[in-house]
């Protein structure tokens, strides 16, 4: 199925030219953002490489302490801006075209994690059934046809539907996905990419990859479209 998605993608692109997702206008070439957009668009800064947190040159005091269960997490950008508007169009605005161009500015970002099999956080049944697509699948499908690299569709799951983490403080987050995912065999002795859209306190990318570990993967980096600062 993946050359006829290219396929499909190439002729999407004929009939229907990409716009900036941010704002509509044409992209500037090389970019999903038109001139303007990209001009606005803030990189994630670097940091910890554990956590990627800013401002720490190495492995942070908090990493040393509790590591977390990921190798890594990176991010293409900081959440705002055109960034901000380009996910809100691609959850919200029915704009699931968007993430092809996106999937593929991922793959081109500096600090992207290379060689590890592309996994998908899961959207929940109820959310998937009224947006009728999952954005974080989406983005992943791009960034493996971008990149080359493997796309192991179905390797993890949502075992329960869970109520929006918008508006949870970190510990509430933490509790309201826990034990929320169960990962295949698929992703044994493998390492693996977890993509989403947002990071935010990183509550769902550390319940993912203890499922992913827990089915055998041998290792775990987290990559987003954009991470709140």
């Amino acid at each position: 199925m993946g050359p006829l998605r290219d396929v499909a993608g190439a002729l999407l692109d004929l009939l229907l030219p990409p716009r900036c997702p941010a704002c509509g206008d044409a992209p500037r070439p090389g970019s999903p953002f038109c001139a303007l957009c990209a001009e606005a668009v803030e990189p994630w800064p670097e940091g910890c490489p554990r956590c990627g947190r800013p401002g720490a040159p190495a492995t942070c005091a908090a990493c040393r302490a509790a590591p977390p269960p990921w190798e890594r997490i990176a991010a293409a950008a900081v959440f705002g801006g055109p960034v901000a508007d380009a996910v809100h169009a691609l959850k919200y605005g029915g704009r699931p075209a968007a993430a092809t161009p996106l999937g593929r500015w991922m793959a081109e970002r500096p600090g992207v994690p290379a060689g590890g099999a592309i996994v998908a956080v899961p959207l929940g049944h109820r959310r998937r059934l009224e947006r009728g697509y999952d954005q974080a699948a989406l983005l992943a499908d791009a960034l493996a046809r971008a990149s080359g690299a493997p796309r192991l569709r179905g390797a993890l799951r949502r075992v329960r539907d869970t109520p929006p983490q918008v508006g949870r403080d970190r510990a509430a987050r933490c509790a309201n996905v826990r034990g929320a995912f169960a990962a295949t065999r698929a992703v044994a002795r493998r390492r693996v990419v977890l993509v989403d859209d947002v990071v935010t306190t990183g509550a769902t990318a550390e319940a993912c990859a203890v499922a992913l570990l827990a089915a055998g993967a041998r290792s775990v980096a987290v990559l987003a479209l954009a991470r709140v600062d």
